[in-house]
């Protein structure tokens, strides 16, 4: 066994020869920190909280601790989260002298996918300077879909067929036929039902005779398609039961979206959706400080949706709905399988800005119809009504 001495020295040694980005992150994330400012007195750990991929509608929490370093009591004085995802149970609550205590943080998941931050900043009764409590992870369903965006060489989560007239003419436009990759995120060998309530067009994979995978390459093919009804979104059902569908965002120039409400997504993911069934969902608006909604609207009669009522805070409001696609609803439906649906319909929300002035916005939302008398899956522990 290395001798404490030999075992510091070698440490030592380590630290310098090391890249300094590599010593700085070990003691970052090894290392509790001080609340900033020359009066800190409270000690936090871990002062962020890398949560890794969360399912959508999903719900977090996760713990911090909180140590005082002085010789008195401190009580949180006040609690202030970014957001309305946000839920913590900390005012009031008293760090004893030379103790600690956790304290639980909460994150309701966004429906859109993308990266999220929760964070919380805590006051004291001491006037010590303020912390922030911070956890953040990345919103993806159980299955993704992305494409290779010849224009700008990348792998991106959306299919690019925009030929931009402010692009060079010397740069050939996106081509309308490609391929996407979807594949899931936990491993699990799932199936492609469909794609816009069509069969998909495997590339290298025989559905009728090959097992199910983890991955598949499926084509797309945009040629011909009006511009009226270029979908701005595909749909993809699958078999997976964390997944039933997804999105995939098409850009083109006859989807482009310029909303008049400030939505932090354009869709909402509803998943399976049987036939008579209310599902109550959220949806949420950013930036969105004096906006008051008051209605919203249907333009499809596939599916119907009514406004619930709001929750707001200093920065965004979080507008509760409930759709219930009616009895019959898949009569006009696209048909994908003997008992399932694909639905995509317009919503319009109409809400007064700051100024008291009215507009109107359509987002759109998309699910699995199911008709009545077929039971719908029942969720797993892991799924989330609406996800």
């Amino acid at each position: 066994m290395m001798s404490p001495r030999r075992a510091v020295g070698a440490v030592f040694q380590y630290m310098a020869f090391a890249p300094v980005w590599i010593v700085m992150i070990g003691l970052w994330f090894t290392q509790p920190i001080l609340a900033q400012g020359t009066n800190a007195t409270i000690l936090v750990d871990p002062p962020f909280i890398s949560l890794g991929l969360m399912q959508p509608r999903d719900t977090v929490t996760r713990s911090f601790r909180l140590s005082n370093i002085t010789d008195k009591p401190i009580t949180i004085a006040s609690v202030v989260p970014t957001c309305t995802c946000t839920t913590i149970d900390a005012t009031g609550k008293v760090i004893p002298p030379k103790g600690s205590i956790e304290i639980p943080l909460t994150m309701k998941v966004a429906a859109s996918t993308g990266v999220k931050t929760a964070a919380v900043t805590l006051t004291f009764s001491d006037r010590s300077a303020p912390i922030t409590l911070q956890m953040q992870g990345e919103i993806a369903y159980a299955v993704r879909s992305t494409c290779i965006d010849v224009i700008e060489n990348k792998r991106v989560p959306y299919i690019n067929v925009f030929a931009d007239p402010q692009r060079s003419p010397s740069v050939a436009p996106p081509p309308l036929v490609g391929e996407m990759k979807v594949s899931c995120t936990d491993g699990r060998p799932f199936r492609v039902l469909s794609v816009m309530g069509k069969p998909p067009q495997f590339i290298g994979w025989n559905p009728a005779s090959d097992e199910p995978q983890t991955a598949y390459d499926v084509a797309y093919d945009f040629q011909g398609i009006p511009c009226e009804r270029m979908p701005p979104y595909l749909i993809i059902e699958t078999d997976h039961p964390l997944a039933p569908v997804i999105d995939m965002r098409v850009r083109h120039a006859c989807t482009k979206i310029t909303p008049q409400l400030p939505f932090a997504e354009y869709r909402a993911n509803l998943g399976s959706l049987q036939m008579g069934v209310p599902l109550p969902f959220d949806f949420e608006l950013k930036r969105a400080q004096g906006w008051t909604v008051t209605g919203v609207q249907s333009k499809d009669p596939r599916i119907d949706v009514k406004f619930v009522g709001q929750r707001s805070d200093s920065d965004g409001a979080m507008v509760s709905m409930v759709a219930t696609a009616p009895v019959g609803a898949a009569a006009v439906a696209t048909a994908t399988t003997d008992h399932t649906r694909i639905l995509l319909a317009p919503i319009t929300m109409t809400a007064r800005d700051p100024s008291g002035n009215t507009r109107s916005s359509d987002f759109w939302v998309y699910a699995k119809l199911i008709p009545a008398e077929v039971p719908a899956p029942m969720p797993s522990a892991t799924q989330k009504v609406g996800s």
